[in-house]
């Protein structure tokens, strides 16, 4: 008997001030890197190592994202796109069982943002689920 298997595959890497390339490359623009006892810090304010809108640490702060490609092929079911409010409290594995075992995309990110809020995410959560349809 066949049993399929079905993975989640990350196509990012969460980019937090505590990841050791991060802090070399903050560091070496002049900023400073934190732990406040909860979270690792740019200068003591951002959570994040890149993002966009955040005008007094842009030397620190660049918007320029790691780029990763993945092809698509039939095997690919689901994207989730979201935010580390999101990732931060729920496995990817979780995830992919969640959006499964329910009936539509909307519904799906719905239950994601519905249970990390429920897991007590610190951040803010969104959530987009996109079906791929072969």
């Amino acid at each position: 008997m066949f049993i399929p298997i079905f993975l989640a595959i990350p196509l990012s890497d969460d980019h937090k001030p505590n990841r050791k390339d991060e802090q070399m490359r903050i560091e070496n623009a002049g900023g400073r890197v934190s732990y406040d006892g909860f979270t690792w810090r740019v200068d003591g304010i951002l959570a994040m190592s890149r993002a966009f809108g955040n005008r007094g640490l842009k030397k620190y702060v660049i918007a320029e994202p790691d780029i990763q490609e993945a092809e698509v092929n039939d095997d690919l079911e689901y994207l989730v796109l979201a935010t580390d409010g999101l990732w931060d409290v729920v496995q990817n594995e979780d995830i992919i069982s969640l959006v499964r075992a329910t009936d539509g995309t909307e519904a799906a990110a719905l239950k994601l943002t519905e249970l990390a809020y429920s897991r007590h995410s610190s951040d803010n959560i969104t959530c987009i689920v996109v079906q791929i349809h072969h």
